[in-house]
């Protein structure tokens, strides 16, 4: 019972405050297009391996501010019905701002991946970037992608590895920034690039990650407070805190010019449905 009310709770609170609008997620993308080493954008990293056919229908969970088409609306092949979704009404919102005037290419969802509204092979493609380590239910929400999508489909899943940047967790500790006050963000260690072909194994029979490479370099000091802060409850940091973090930020930049930061990002490709 315990871990069912935890499960909700948590859940909860991604809903109305984690992602009840898009200024968190926000503001952790900015520090990555700030600071990546790599000089290849995520997003169109991410676009270039899906290799989608035109008059395909795509079905993205968990889109948030639509991220992924913004930056790759010039490529999206002819004559694909693309479906944004999102357990959070405020995301959705956000992302039919991005998307402007083209906005009316896409269907926009309220979605839990735990039950898809669409009928058994509906779609050829489905997309769950950086969100399943968020599902209570991994295995009923893997099950709904695997019977909605087609028997030739594929399924895109990005996540992060163990690695991914754990200097932020020491710098976390030493502003006395403990884990208790990370309520809304689950590590992504429940779904993991280490973990994740093991879970996608009993719906796939064909599991593929692909990697992508580079850290962050940081150079300023507010965009890194920032994504730190957009991953802890706003209740849970006091005022000295917050002036120990940034003095400690302030003081490694005023010592090295630089904070690098390792990231371990890529995405899982499967077929192959079973």
């Amino acid at each position: 019972m315990y871990l069912i009310m935890t499960q909700i709770s948590h859940q909860q609170y991604l809903l109305d405050k984690q992602y009840n609008t898009s200024k968190n997620l926000d503001a952790r993308i900015r520090l990555h297009e700030l600071f990546s080493t790599n000089p290849l954008n995520w997003q169109h990293w991410v676009f270039d391996q899906l290799e989608l056919s035109p008059g395909s229908r795509i079905l993205e969970i968990g889109s948030g501010s639509a991220q992924l088409w913004v930056h790759n609306l010039e490529h999206i092949p002819a004559g694909c019905e693309i479906t944004l979704s999102d357990f959070s009404a405020g995301m959705l919102q956000a992302a039919r701002a991005n998307l402007g005037e083209h906005a009316s290419q896409f269907q926009f969802a309220v979605i839990d991946v735990q039950s898809i509204p669409a009928s058994d092979n509906t779609f050829d493609y489905v997309i769950a970037n950086h969100m399943l380590y968020h599902v209570p239910d991994r295995a009923q929400a893997l099950a709904e992608i695997r019977r909605v999508l087609r028997p030739q489909g594929r399924f895109y899943a990005a996540t992060n590895g163990e690695a991914h940047l754990r200097e932020m967790d020491l710098l976390r500790q030493q502003a006395g920034l403990d884990e208790s006050g990370i309520l809304g963000v689950a590590t992504s260690s429940a779904f993991s690039l280490q973990n994740g072909a093991a879970q996608l194994a009993p719906w796939f029979s064909e599991i593929e990650c692909r990697r992508f490479e580079g850290g962050l370099a940081v150079t300023e000091a507010e965009p890194l407070v920032a994504f730190i802060l957009s991953i802890r409850a706003a209740e849970s940091i006091s005022e000295a805190q917050l002036a120990a973090l940034r003095a400690i930020i302030d003081a490694e930049l005023s010592a090295h010019g630089v904070i690098h930061i390792t990231k371990e990002s890529g995405l899982f490709i499967a077929s192959g449905v079973r």
